[in-house]
């Protein structure tokens, strides 16, 4: 199994990183693990049973009667695999005769065997099903986005936001898809609770929208955050409103969007530090969580802001300005 494989403890860092990202990238319907194939070369160092040689997936699973009659199922695809006068035969040893339906797969993974191209002169490796080129993040990143914010459309027209990284965008269709873990939508999962009130102020259910919106803690940033912009009284009554709202006032496409990203960067540090109150006891303020979408924005906006640039101390004082003149 690939993510065995890679998670022993001689495997480097950097692969078991990878390999363990495609556990929660299953969730996602991005088969990661999967992806990962062996290319035969002299078949020392390939399962014939337990890694994935073939388009079929793994033969332990694809045939797992025939497998479970192989006298050694750690035997590698050389043991199994000879060729003989330009042909590949099979080498196979079972504990017991062949017969009945099993008989039919045999032919199919003789047919697969038959598609290899075998080479005693080269080492087995490893190659990546989405691109020919080896394993690249770039391509990674793409397939990821078109599962997770490809499809929608029907959701928020303006799901995507060039400003902020790519986990914030990611946590905003989470949360528009009530997909984030609050004790309510845990308790839908059939996770046993001792409550489903909100664990910060015990006002109300811990909903989406009321953790990212009507909680104490989080009216009290939302209400910091739109003074600092100048935009009055705050006024939403759920997260699919905050990342819709229009901007009554005149401003350009980026305008906007430098909006939107400081919007969105409040939701997420609402959230990051809910957790960090919950699960490690680390009390947050307003002052503190508005300090921190301060810097992160700017940074975040001012990366990716091509042709301008923001200004600290006009970015701390009278950010709004920008929402006429990028």
């Amino acid at each position: 199994m690939l993510g065995d494989e890679f998670t022993h403890q001689s495997t480097l860092g950097t692969w078991k990183n990878i390999v363990m990202t495609g556990t929660t990238l299953e969730d996602f319907q991005v088969p990661f693990k999967s992806s990962f194939v062996k290319t035969i070369g002299n078949g020392d160092s390939t399962s014939f049973w337990n890694e994935q040689w073939c388009n079929r997936g793994k033969l332990c699973d694809v045939f797992p009667r025939l497998c479970r009659l192989d006298r050694n199922k750690e035997a590698t695809f050389r043991d199994r695999v000879a060729k003989e006068n330009g042909e590949l035969i099979m080498k196979l040893d079972w504990v017991r005769d062949i017969s009945g339906r099993v008989l039919g797969n045999l032919d199919q993974i003789a047919t697969l065997v038959s598609a290899v191209n075998f080479d005693e002169s080269k080492t087995d490796s490893w190659s990546w099903s989405f691109s020919n080129k080896g394993f690249e993040v770039k391509q990674l990143t793409s397939i990821i986005e078109e599962k997770i914010l490809g499809n929608t459309t029907n959701i928020i027209p303006t799901i995507r936001n060039n400003l902020i990284p790519k986990k914030i965008e990611i946590f905003m269709w989470r949360a528009l898809k009530k997909r984030l873990p609050v004790h309510v939508e845990l308790d839908k999962r059939g996770i046993d609770l001792n409550s489903t009130r909100c664990p910060l102020c015990d006002g109300d259910l811990e909903t989406v929208d009321h953790t990212l919106i009507f909680c104490n803690h989080a009216l009290d940033v939302w209400m910091r955050i739109y003074r600092w912009w100048g935009m009055g009284n705050f006024n939403n009554f759920s997260i699919s409103e905050i990342a819709n709202e229009d901007i009554n006032v005149p401003s350009s496409s980026r305008g906007s969007k430098v909006w939107q990203a400081v919007k969105w960067a409040c939701a997420y540090y609402i959230w990051k530090n809910r957790n960090n109150k919950i699960f490690k006891g680390k009390n947050w303020s307003g002052p503190v969580a508005l300090s921190e979408i301060q810097i992160a924005s700017f940074v975040w906006i001012s990366n990716r802001l091509k042709g301008k640039k923001l200004e600290w101390l006009v970015w701390l004082s009278n950010p709004n300005i920008y929402l006429s003149i990028l």
